[in-house]
Formats: C-alpha cells, structure tokens, sequence
C-alpha cells in the first residue's frame, strides 16, 4: 500500500513579515532551514524513506526537499515521471509537477497584510466563497481544481498494480496547496478553507480510498512556528 506524505515548505522571510508570497521565488532563511531539516528528522524517526518526490518548482520548495533529506544523507535528482519509475540510483527521484505550485495572489504578492487592500484580508480569510480575484491572481475554485486533479492523478498511481502501489511518496508544496488539499481530504466546504492551521514544514499523510468519498488525511507533525 502506498504512503502519501504532504509537506509544506520552510520559514522565508516573507512568512516573518506576513507579506502575500504567492508565486514569488523566494528562498528559505536560516530558520526555514532548520525547520526542513526538522521534518526530516520526523521522517528519519518513522522510518520513511522517500520513493518519490512530486514538488512545486519554487525554490523554498525545492530547498526543503533537499534540507529534509540531508539528514538521511539523501539526495534528490530531478527526473521526469517516466524516468523516476525506471530508475535505479541512490538518490530519490524528484518529479515537478505544477499542480502542487503555490496561489498566485496577482498584484497583491509582496505586500504586508496590514498594507492590503480594504476589506482584502477579511474577504479572502474570512469569507473566501465571495472572494474576486485582484488582477493576475488565481480563483479558489481554480486552486481546489488542481488539487483535486493531484489526488485523482496519485490516486491512479497507487492503485493495486500501479507504478506507485507500494512507494512512500512525498508531495513537497506551499501553505494554500496544502490548505485546498486538506479541504478536499477532510469534505470541507470553501468555507472552511482556513479553518485549519498549517504551518512551516507541516507534514501531512493522506489517505486515497479507491472513491474520493473515501480519502482521508492527518498530520503527522503540526510544523514550526518559527519561535522554536
């Protein structure tokens, strides 16, 4: 049976100054660092080792994955899915996939909360079945389609039979993805979308029923709050 492990990215310094990152590539600080490196050692104390990596292309994504399995003395390689189920080598195959890429928060990325838009924070935390994209950002109902086209997508790969049925596969990502997920996975509504704290290097492990009626997910480490 296959193990599905979702982890969320390490501290940036735009996380320290609550500022939208979206799609910005920016990279993880020294805490961030630590934080990943922490996650692996949750992983290492499990005794999961990684078949697989799907990641978003972002950096700070990248630079936890890679964090994460130093502690193994692991390494990743960059492969396309069709090379990463063929090969053999020591390191662990680490697959992009742009499903798993960060919200894009259009003109508002990189701008702190408190300088946001009136009522922009309230509507988008609060309230987010009426939130309207600013220009150049991407719709809730767009977010939760991606992640649903993910589950569905891994939910084929580890079927009985299927290249993945018996991997331990982590699906490194960002604060949003994880959040769309965890709704999906739990049968939450929109609504709910924030209900639930993620944070920094937060890991994830869900479960794929062979219907979407049946997943479910729970975490396995709750993150850093970076105050550690």
């Amino acid at each position: 049976m296959a193990q599905i492990y979702f982890l969320r990215h390490g501290q940036t310094d735009m996380n320290i100054t609550h500022m939208l990152q979206g799609r910005t590539d920016t990279h993880l600080n020294d805490r961030g660092r630590q934080q990943a490196r922490d996650a692996g050692r949750v992983f290492q104390q499990k005794g999961i080792v990684p078949d697989i990596i799907f990641s978003s292309p972002l950096t700070r994504v990248r630079q936890t994955v890679e964090e994460a399995l130093r502690v193994q003395s692991l390494e990743p390689l960059d492969l396309t899915y069709g090379e990463a189920l063929v090969y053999q080598g020591a390191k662990i195959p680490r697959v992009t996939d742009q499903h798993l890429i960060e919200m894009s928060f259009g003109e508002v990325e990189g701008i702190p909360m408190s300088q946001l838009p009136d009522d922009f924070a309230e509507i988008f935390f609060e309230d987010p079945g009426n939130y309207e994209p600013v220009p150049g950002a991407e719709s809730y109902h767009s977010l939760l389609k991606r992640c649903r086209e993910f589950i569905e997508y891994l939910r084929e790969q580890t079927r009985d039979g299927a290249p993945l049925s018996d991997k331990a596969i982590v699906c490194a990502t960002h604060g949003g993805v994880l959040h769309g997920m965890l709704v999906l996975l739990w049968h939450r509504e929109l609504a709910d979308f924030w209900k639930q704290q993620v944070l920094n290097c937060a890991i994830v492990k869900a479960e794929l029923g062979d219907t979407a009626d049946e997943d479910t997910a729970e975490f396995v480490s709750d993150g850093y709050t970076g105050d550690e």
